[in-house]
């Protein structure tokens, strides 16, 4: 039987900041088959893609160390991944071309 967990305030995520956290993940992978199934198990983690080896989003711990496993999977000797806390909170008058809708902190989270 599956569990379905709708967390419907979200401050208490943003507010404890230990449950999720935000990420940005980047990599240049040779393999066009391997990129491209990173690409599709990045978006099914909920990740965002904000330029085409590029993903923000947010995480929890464990999917954290998912996203290591799929670099090891999905990466071979010459390729380079790289998965980093990265707050984009205030910090879009750094950016450009991007609004704060590109960046929208979600509604609600779904734990299942």
């Amino acid at each position: 039987m599956d569990i379905l967990l709708v967390i419907k305030d979200i401050n208490l995520i943003y507010l404890g900041g230990s449950m999720y956290s935000q990420i940005v993940v980047s990599y240049d992978i040779e393999d066009n088959k391997n990129r491209n199934r990173l690409f599709e198990e990045l978006k099914d983690l909920g990740l965002k893609p904000i330029q085409k080896s590029v993903f923000w989003g947010y995480l929890l711990v464990s999917e954290k160390r998912v996203i290591k496993e799929l670099f090891k999977k999905y990466c071979s000797d010459n390729d380079k991944a790289f998965l980093i806390n990265a707050s984009l909170d205030n910090n879009l008058q750094n950016c450009f071309g991007y609004t704060e809708e590109d960046f929208k902190h979600p509604d609600e989270f779904e734990i299942i």
